[in-house]
């Protein structure tokens, strides 16, 4: 029951403090299946010479695996004999922030959950460690019977489960990557007890999948998100060369563009006066503004990019007086006042870089009564064409939420002669994060949105973490996004992925990992750098499919393999592979004989890596491969 497991993980992410299992009756442990296969053996004597090295004390000397763990796994330990009463085992799993670890006894399994990455985590009403931890979820199950089989089951539905002799009985969220294992078996020093066991290894699915070229969908815009200028501006003259290498590296050309919206005079002469950019506020960083850059957006079009021009809050010569049917305080639109707006924003911009925006949209998030949305759009439309800018093309007005976006396309739709002047629909996509355990179960509201707008091409305006839960640095949350990114292109065949910020200049680092792609490091003469994982992901898609190639079908003979395939002039085709199982898969690729040229692994070790392309491919558990008749420029290291 898919839906019941992830409405339980959904509820456990946001739980705060220690989880533990409840007193219940014993579990009686089935019998375990005997291993056919051999893995890395151990061997543990109780009363043999302490483990050699400094604070170790009088204690059996661990075992350490000799792998680094992929972001996904499962992993099974099989025992050759009995645990003592008083004995206990121990399997570590460790981390960059934090750890969990499965503790085995002869009559109950423990999984305990612990953060280690701060010194304000040190408690001392916790047990002395030599380095500060704080425990966030502990469970303790009882057993009865004999365990033969430990599996530990790490996932892309951010959790880890614990299964004894195939029987699970313990399963947590779990947000954090871990990277390294080891076992550690506690037991008299003065008694003879020994303990042996294997690792079990992994072992390849075979998958295969199908790309069909005579089946086309959309052909794409491109990739991109909305610069916070402030931010930019605070690089470094080296900085800002990097940053325009890594966004032409990455092929996140289309900037959307955040206005200054209240603070703009009404003959619009402060555009791109940074002294008046409103302020963003996130926690207690400094104000990340909103204002344009007509310097930095000729850069983009002159690198083959686009603009696209939205505002959000409205300076009050554009907004009508407030009413009560104003939501969140904001100020209802005037039609007549925002439309002229627009427009002199599209001819200051044609008079600063040579070319208006390629596309406006109509209003960011912000819900206007019925009537007055609608004509919103009749209007600028008309001022548009009016003002010799018919070529420039219109988004929907897009909400938070995509199921909220639904419901705009689809009034939208009930005015036919407003309809049709919208060239895209458009929403962001924060209702993702209620579904971010489970992400097919986002696929009906997608679909919904699909049927909704038609054969209206659809731009995904705005994505990112915004939950305060869900706000971690970690490749299983970045690759998260990733499976959004493969719905959006082939549920919504979205033509434009956006991520809410290109650059954030933060102090506290949760809101540049969630929030924004790149951020100033002043450490290093405030040149930009990676916030987190998610750049990579992006990346992952955005580097090697390019504006005017079109989605092709796609198929994988495993759902947990996610597949996606664009072709182009020529020759050019591009695949971007997700496993998002526990299991390497070997692939092969049938419908199509493209001569592959780059192949590049991106994972929690790799950033977008170039390893050639093999003979066999094998993509890792938590990895995505894009594999591509294109050579991507690289970004500076």
């Amino acid at each position: 029951m898919p839906g019941v497991r992830a409405a339980c993980l959904c509820a456990l992410l946001f739980i705060s403090g220690i989880q533990s299992a409840l007193p219940q009756a014993a579990v009686a442990l089935p019998a375990a299946a005997p291993a056919s296969v051999q893995g890395v053996a151990f061997h543990f004597v109780s009363d043999g010479p302490p483990g050699s090295g400094w604070d170790h004390g009088n204690r059996i000397a661990r075992f350490y695996f000799p792998e680094w763990l992929p972001a996904f796994f499962t992993r099974a330990i099989v025992l050759d004999g009995d645990l003592a009463r008083n004995d206990t085992l121990s399997w570590i799993f460790t981390g960059p922030h934090a750890g969990f670890t499965v503790q085995l006894g002869a009559h109950q399994v423990r999984l305990q959950q612990r953060y280690y990455d701060s010194w304000s985590l040190f408690s001392d009403a916790q047990p002395s460690t030599g380095y500060p931890q704080k425990i966030v979820q502990d469970a303790i199950v009882p057993l009865t019977g004999t365990a033969r089989t430990i599996t530990v089951i790490f996932d892309a539905h951010l959790s880890v489960q614990v299964l004894v002799n195939g029987e699970r009985l313990i399963e947590q969220s779990c947000l954090f990557d871990v990277q390294r294992h080891q076992l550690e078996f506690d037991a008299p020093r003065t008694e003879h007890h020994v303990l042996s066991g294997e690792l079990l290894p992994d072992v390849n699915r075979q998958v295969s999948v199908t790309i069909d070229p005579s089946v086309r969908h959309q052909t794409m815009l491109g990739f991109g998100g909305s610069p916070s200028i402030p931010a930019w501006q605070s690089l470094s003259d080296a900085g800002k060369q990097q940053y325009w290498q890594i966004l032409k590296s990455y092929n996140l050309l289309i900037d959307r563009e955040y206005p200054m919206g209240t603070r703009l005079k009404p003959d619009m002469s402060n555009l791109d006066d940074l002294a008046d950019a409103s302020p963003h506020y996130y926690g207690d960083n400094f104000p990340n503004g909103e204002v344009s850059d007509f310097n930095y957006n000729r850069t983009t079009q002159e690198m083959g990019g686009n603009v696209i021009y939205e505002m959000w809050d409205l300076p009050s010569w554009a907004a009508q007086h407030p009413t009560d049917g104003a939501p969140h305080g904001h100020a209802v639109a005037d039609p007549e006042a925002w439309a002229r707006a627009m427009v002199t924003y599209c001819r200051i911009a044609k008079e600063r870089t040579g070319r208006p925006p390629e596309i406006v949209g109509v209003q960011n998030e912000v819900e206007e009564p019925p009537q007055v949305a609608l004509e919103m759009v009749r209007v600028l439309r008309q001022r548009l064409d009016e003002a010799g800018f018919a070529n420039v093309k219109i988004h929907m007005a897009d909400a938070s939420f995509l199921f909220l976006g639904t419901q705009r396309a689809t009034a939208l739709r009930d005015h036919p002669d407003v309809w049709k002047s919208i060239d895209y629909a458009a929403a962001h996509e924060y209702d993702y994060q209620d579904n971010f355990a489970n992400p097919d179960e986002y696929d009906a509201t997608m679909r919904d949105m699909r049927r909704a707008i038609g054969d209206k091409p659809f731009l995904a305006t705005e994505i990112c973490i915004n939950k305060p839960s869900l706000q971690m640095n970690s490749w299983r949350v970045a690759f998260n996004l990733g499976q959004l990114y493969h719905k959006n292109l082939t549920l919504l065949d979205a033509i434009g992925l956006l991520y809410c910020w290109l650059i954030l200049d933060v102090e506290q680092p949760s809101f540049g990992a969630s929030r924004s792609l790149l951020v100033p490091d002043r450490a290093r003469g405030n040149i930009p750098v990676a916030s987190s994982d998610q750049l990579r992901v992006l990346g992952a898609f955005s580097r090697h499919i390019l504006r005017g190639m079109q989605r092709v079908d796609a198929t994988s003979s495993d759902p947990d393999l996610l597949v996606t395939a664009f072709t182009g002039r020529g020759d050019e085709t591009t695949l971007v592979v997700l496993n998002r199982s526990t299991q390497p898969m070997q692939l092969s690729i049938r419908g199509i004989d493209a001569a592959w040229k780059e192949m590049e692994r991106t994972s929690a070790y790799l950033q977008n890596s170039d390893s050639g392309v093999p003979s066999s491919i094998v993509i890792q558990p938590g990895e995505i491969v894009t594999l591509s008749t294109l050579h991507a420029p690289r970004a500076p290291q």
